[in-house]
């Protein structure tokens, strides 16, 4: 039996951070990194302070002390991160071999797997038609107008340099630069042009032209949608498009009967708040999926937004039934 090494459980999560850091993604780590600081939490609450007393008892309590806090797919997800964790632990002698084994990860259904939150394209074009008349080139608008026309995610807006915008030739070149702060999700696969409207196209030169802060970032590198002293980040991301999709932000009647002066969302650091506001990536289904009711192939569609058939359909596709009839429907009318 080997014989363990007392290991306390934030030095332990330290290592297998470190350990990572070359394995996956800047964003990958911050998620990992996340989950273990729930696990602390849990050592912190049931007084353990070594390793070495990481049984399947106490991995047991764990699982259901974190039941008891989340929705089946993140308990899932947390649970997979810590059995990952106790198998480097094996390997560093601080729990018993075979303790990751021990790490019951629950079943989930496609329903629990998938959120079905999206913004719908009559939304969307409301929030274009206003920034268009209210906030024209601003940076809420060149950026809730790029992720719309082209559903990217957030990591390839924030990887977008200003040589990489080409007006004359209407596309934006998306790349991977891991070493200067903007890796991909899919690394070397994410990389792709993608071709954009020719309204895009003069919304962002004026953005640039008019409101764009003219910086080099710690890189030397010269971000396409910089304000200030430097190249956004995906905080101002999120919080710009939290406040573009708040129904009152554009002028519509709040459908939560809260008053808009002094409702704790009205504010941009707390538009997250309202429940009716959404995050970048609804944003990126609703795009997906209006390509899909545009009748866009899927193979372009995947190829564009970067995105795999299977994935593509099991967590972006929003289509209603009747909507996936009618796709159908319009292709087979022109064979």
């Amino acid at each position: 039996m080997t014989n363990l090494e007392p290991l306390r459980p934030e030095k332990a999560v330290e290592m297998y951070l470190t350990s990572r850091e070359d394995e996956v993604t800047k964003k990958s780590l911050q998620n990992i990194k996340s989950d273990l600081k729930v696990f602390k939490q849990w050592c912190d609450e049931r007084d353990v302070t070594n390793m070495n007393d990481t049984t399947g008892r106490a991995l047991a309590d764990f699982r259901t002390w974190r039941s008891k806090q989340v929705k089946p797919i993140t308990l899932k997800h947390n649970l997979w991160t810590v059995k990952k964790f106790i198998r480097f632990c094996e390997q560093v002698d601080a729990v018993v071999e075979g303790t990751s084994e021990k790490v019951v990860i629950p079943e989930t259904t496609d329903a629990d797997e998938v959120n079905d939150s999206f913004i719908r394209a009559s939304d969307a074009e409301d929030i274009l038609d206003y920034l268009e008349q209210f906030e024209y080139a601003s940076l809420r608008h060149a950026v809730f107008f790029t992720l719309w026309h082209t559903g990217m995610r957030s990591s390839s807006l924030l990887a977008l340099d200003l040589k990489d915008f080409h007006p004359e030739e209407n596309k934006l070149c998306i790349r991977h630069r891991p070493n200067t702060g903007t890796a991909l999700k899919n690394k070397e696969n994410g990389e792709r042009n993608v071709f954009i409207k020719d309204e895009l196209v003069t919304v962002i030169e004026d953005f640039i032209n008019e409101n764009r802060a003219d910086v080099l970032d710690e890189h030397g590198r010269r971000p396409l949608f910089a304000t200030r002293n430097t190249h956004i980040s995906r905080t101002t991301v999120q919080r710009v498009i939290y406040t573009a999709t708040r129904p009152c932000h554009i002028g519509k009647e709040c459908p939560h009967d809260r008053e808009p002066d002094t409702c704790e969302a009205n504010s941009y650091n707390l538009a997250c708040k309202c429940p009716s506001s959404l995050s970048p990536h609804p944003l990126r289904k609703g795009a997906i999926t209006y390509s899909l009711n545009e009748e866009t192939p899927k193979d372009v569609i995947s190829d564009r937004m970067d995105v795999s058939r299977e994935v593509l359909d099991k967590h972006y596709n929003k289509q209603s039934k009747d909507e996936q009839m009618e796709t159908r429907q319009k292709y087979l009318d022109g064979l």
